[in-house]
């Protein structure tokens, strides 16, 4: 690979997750921002957050799209968790064995359901929680009830935070 496409890649990438690609698409664009960072990918939402915040945004928009983002993101998880375990232990010669999500679940075992609650206030690792909590078929109501609870109080402190700045 040459010099020239590897910068070229590399700006790319910053552009992403800078949220200059998000933020041509105001609220559509901060929804699908949210919902890609709730599913493991390390994109901050608070830049783009902030700079429609900043542009005049309407803080109840931008609260419900970084809320509706973010919550179809998580039960994207506990479904990538719930479905992958399956498919996983299908293909797998020794059907006796199963998936181990050995950091998650340890935090899960540890913590319990506080581990969903406060899963949102994590970068990467809160999204292996989510999953791992897929993978151990937990209580599906139960589970979207800590998850939303968690999201929806970080997205309410983000968003209140960030509009008495701006």
């Amino acid at each position: 690979m040459s010099y020239e496409l590897f910068m070229e890649y590399y700006q790319q990438v910053q552009e992403i997750l800078a949220n200059n690609t998000f933020q041509e698409y105001g609220i559509i664009g901060l929804f699908i921002n949210s919902l890609l960072s709730a599913t493991a990918l390390p994109i901050p939402t608070e830049i783009l957050t902030s700079a429609l915040l900043m542009g005049g945004e309407s803080i109840i928009l931008v609260a419900t799209a970084l809320m509706i983002g973010s919550t179809i993101g998580g039960f994207f998880n506990y479904v990538i968790g719930f479905g992958g375990n399956k498919l996983f232990n299908k293909f797998k010669k020794n059907k006796d064995k199963k998936i181990e999500h050995k950091k998650g679940h340890r935090i899960l075992d540890k913590f319990g359901w506080s581990a969903i609650f406060f899963a949102s206030w994590i970068p990467v690792l809160g999204d292996l929680i989510l999953i791992s909590a897929g993978a151990k078929k937990m209580k599906f109501i139960k589970y979207s009830i800590f998850m939303i609870s968690g999201k929806a109080l970080k997205t309410i402190i983000v968003v209140i935070g960030l509009g008495s700045i701006f």
